[in-house]
């Protein structure tokens, strides 16, 4: 096993912190890997092991929250207001940029309803002769709309909004469907993930 390592007792067992995420090989018939916090390895008792696991479970739980509540008061400090549920921060950034932007050169074709086919108005917008406004809060990853991938503004706002509102620890909005979450949350957790590759034609 070649990475460092230090040397500690726990519960009166010897362990031993390791600087790499190798599988841990000892003394002793039950040795306990964390991948929690700091990968420990020890020759414990079942009741020792839990024990353990327990207390390094609470201590990322409260390494979590504080960095969490960091995260949190600096981006009052940056924002200089704190949010309520009441905002619509996303919302709001969309009406600002819809009625700022004066010559779309971006996708969607339809130019915020201004290059939209008489069909689609009829369709869409009831047939009203200049009735463009849902069309023209159709706008793509404009840079005053943040970045869905790294939030800083607005979408990292709502985030915040909808854990408060849910109870969670954090949210992260997608798109194109809920099966790209899925998978990003699966693949978090594991090293290799075997899915079947539906393609079109009867693919393998």
């Amino acid at each position: 096993l070649h990475c460092q390592e230090q040397h500690h007792h726990v519960g009166g067992f010897p362990a031993w912190v390791l600087a790499a995420p190798y599988l841990a090989l000892g003394p002793g018939p039950m040795m306990l890997l964390s991948v929690l916090s700091g990968w420990h390895a020890a020759a414990l008792s079942t009741r020792s092991r839990t024990t353990l696991l327990s207390g390094v479970v609470q201590q990322q739980e409260q390494q979590q929250q504080q960095q969490q509540q960091q995260r949190q008061q600096q981006t009052d400090s940056e924002t200089g207001r704190m949010l309520s549920q009441s905002d619509t921060p996303l919302i709001d950034a969309i009406q600002r940029a819809s009625q700022s932007v004066r010559a779309p050169f971006f996708f969607p074709g339809h130019k915020m309803g201004e290059g939209a086919p008489a069909p689609l108005r009829e369709a869409v917008l009831g047939g009203a002769a200049g009735r463009t406004a849902p069309l023209r809060s159709d706008l793509p990853e404009l840079p005053e709309l943040d970045n869905l991938f790294s939030a800083e503004g607005p979408i990292h706002e709502a985030q915040q909004l909808a854990s408060e509102a849910f109870g969670a620890r954090s949210t992260h909005f997608l798109i194109n469907g809920s099966t790209g979450g899925i998978l990003a949350a699966v693949i978090a957790c594991v090293q290799h993930f075997l899915s079947a590759r539906q393609g079109g034609g009867g693919g393998g």
